[in-house]
């Protein structure tokens, strides 16, 4: 496949990185004695509210191909596939979970393979295991620490590297002071997951102080979905569902797909979120609001905008809260929406997208793609450059308040390889017609 060019920069704005046990570092020993009972590191384990047991990713070659390293420069979902099903060394193990994960250096490296110019670095589980601590000045303190860390490992080239930073939503009022003080050191960016964080959802009064806080730094909310996985369904201390998702997850089982249906789970924690702020009148209260929709995919927004639209007219005398303009006119001035690089639907409707989607490569995931896949698929679709540039970078750009910066303009001819690595005769071999094609 010849090399593909690009004359303007690109923005990833959902790429991410694979937490250290050096954050630790960045508590003192008293702080780590504070820590210690409700949220600590053992090897992959991680121990929630002190007796808890929750499956980690802090270590790098964990003898497995990881999902969430293993998806660097050139790889495609069907090398992974089969990496996953060869008996690998511990060596071959460490070549394929990407160090780019969890090193800036390294990161700088891909990036510059993959066509990434600029990137906001998101982690993974302070998503997932870090909402149930129970204890809110442990909460506080991990926030801050792991907020320290992303800040000094993004150091390493700032005009490239941008940190987001995590909240303490244990505590609304903790979570606004981190708010401000990420502002205060240059963080563009605060991570809210729209799920209910200690059995409370976070369009509740009591989370004023932080949506405030977001307005008054003009930090943008980052709504980052997850999976709703069912081994940290017991982290919750009523035992509620906390999730959207939860409900796909307990109707879809393993015995009768063979896992979990995790992209709809994903996609149903950003649906409610959205219709909830955009029907509430949410987004009225809080006017100066920037709100970024991540890692949902993007192609069913269309069709629930519509629904909320239609909402919006047919129950206007119902409803309770006054919602003055229609759901689609708040979402399109005040929102984005992140979008990864195989979504076709969104090239194919591009002028739905064109001034608020958001490029994200999901990169190390085992389902990321670098930029000249989007770039490939945009062309294949007909999608004009201007608007290409729009997608890939600029609107991420303006929604940040970040210069854009050009460091690559042109794909690698290939991708070097050990011997034992599954090649492209392999894999049209295993796969055939089931390649995933452009």
């Amino acid at each position: 496949m010849k090399p593909i060019t690009k004359s303007y920069p690109t923005f990833d704005c959902d790429a991410h990185i694979t937490e250290q046990p050096q954050i630790w570092e960045y508590l003192s020993a008293k702080e780590k004695e504070v820590v210690r009972p409700w949220y600590w590191v053992e090897g992959n384990q991680v121990i929630v509210n002190g007796t808890k047991l929750v499956k980690g990713q802090w270590a790098g070659s964990i003898g497995a191909v990881s999902v969430v390293e293993s998806g660097g420069p050139g790889v495609t979902k069907q090398m992974i596939r089969m990496l996953r099903e060869m008996d690998l060394t511990d060596e071959q193990y460490e070549y394929v979970n990407y160090k780019g994960a969890r090193e800036p250096g390294a990161r700088l490296a891909d990036m510059d393979v993959q066509g990434i110019d600029q990137v906001v670095v998101i982690p993974i589980m302070m998503f997932n295991q870090f909402p149930w601590v129970e204890n809110v000045y442990a909460a506080e303190l991990i926030a801050r620490a792991y907020n320290d860390w992303i800040y000094d490992w993004c150091s390493l080239n700032p005009e490239r590297l941008f940190p987001a930073a995590c909240l303490p939503l244990q505590s609304p009022h903790m979570a606004a002071k981190e708010i401000e003080r990420s502002a205060e050191r240059g963080f563009r960016v605060a991570m809210v997951r729209p799920v209910a964080h200690q059995d409370r959802y976070p369009n509740l009064p009591a989370f004023e102080p932080v949506w405030k806080t977001f307005e008054e730094t003009g930090l943008v909310a980052g709504m980052h979905s997850l999976a709703a996985a069912e081994n940290v369904w017991h982290l919750s201390r009523t035992g509620r569902q906390w999730s959207p998702g939860m409900l796909i997850e307990k109707a879809v089982r393993e015995e009768q797909m063979g896992g979990p249906s995790q992209s709809i789970g994903f996609v149903h924690e950003s649906m409610a979120w959205i219709s909830n702020v955009l029907l509430s009148g949410f987004l009225e209260r809080y006017p100066r609001l920037k709100m970024a929709i991540m890692e949902s995919n993007a192609a069913w927004l269309p069709m629930l905008l519509q629904a909320c639209d239609d909402g919006f007219h047919l129950y206007k005398n119902q409803r309770k809260p006054q919602v003055s303009r229609l759901p689609s006119e708040i979402f399109n001035e005040r929102c984005f929406i992140a979008f990864e690089g195989d979504e076709k639907p969104v090239y194919k409707q591009y002028a739905v997208y064109q001034d608020i989607g958001i490029w994200s490569s999901d990169v190390y995931h085992h389902d990321g793609a670098d930029a000249w896949t989007a770039i490939r698929y945009m062309e294949t679709a007909g999608v004009p450059e201007e608007v290409q540039a729009k997608l890939m970078g600029s609107n991420a750009r303006r929604m940040y308040g970040i210069e854009p910066k050009q460091f690559t303009t042109t794909e690698p001819e290939g991708y070097p390889r050990p011997d034992w690595y599954p090649t492209a005769e392999d894999i049209q071999r295993t796969f055939g017609d089931r390649m995933t094609a452009v």
